[in-house]
């Protein structure tokens, strides 16, 4: 239980840590549309970036899968609830994924591929369709963790308190600054988990709580 409760955290710090890592190295062009930028953006010095940037997605996602498995596994006791949690956290990672790597297609087809530059309107057209996709995993994560505030009786207060206002903000991460939260919820959360784990603090089974 310690070894998983300081995995878990450490994943949680990762999927925060990488997740703005990912932003600041491809710093993809969204929002207000200028051509230049998103040709950049697409440009040869834009390509280790992009690939890096894919990198870091995934060893995010890794940290988010191994955080919400441990709180899923120790907090919830099985059934509908405990399902629910789980499914939308691997419904979110796969948006997150499948997202980032929209996103960065024109980059990537561009260095990999090696093929023609493409017309910015397109690449323009990719970004923001990934972007959508990306925040609606952060929709998903906040169903997720709504349910683990509903159905995490045996977790610390504060804790599901904290929770519950962060899935909430997940819900409107649509927006994405509300998104900002999530990640502030899951460095938060995983920290408190590495903490806990240093000091031998193991919960117990959610199950055995509940007798």
């Amino acid at each position: 239980m310690k070894r998983g409760q300081g995995v878990a955290g450490l994943g949680g710090i990762v999927f925060a840590v990488f997740v703005v890592a990912a932003l600041s190295v491809a710093n993809p062009q969204a929002g207000t549309y200028h051509a230049s930028d998103v040709s950049r953006f697409v440009t040869e010095g834009h390509r280790n970036r992009a690939v890096a940037s894919a990198v870091l997605i995934g060893i995010a996602i890794v940290g988010l899968v191994a955080l919400m498995a441990y709180l899923c596994t120790t907090y919830l006791e099985g059934g509908l609830r405990d399902r629910i949690a789980w499914g939308a956290s691997l419904l979110a990672s796969g948006a997150f994924l499948i997202g980032w790597t929209v996103i960065l297609a024109p980059s990537l087809t561009v260095a990999v591929g090696g093929g023609p530059a493409i017309d910015p309107a397109v690449s323009y057209t990719f970004i923001e369709t990934g972007f959508g996709i990306f925040l609606v995993g952060g929709v998903l994560l906040g169903v997720a963790l709504l349910t683990f505030t509903i159905a995490g009786h045996t977790a610390p207060t504060w804790a599901r308190a904290l929770t519950g206002v962060v899935g909430l903000l997940g819900l409107a991460s649509s927006a994405f600054d509300p998104f900002l939260g999530v990640l502030l919820w899951s460095l938060v959360i995983g920290s408190w988990l590495v903490a806990s784990s240093l000091l031998g603090a193991r919960p117990a089974p959610a199950a055995a709580r509940a007798a």
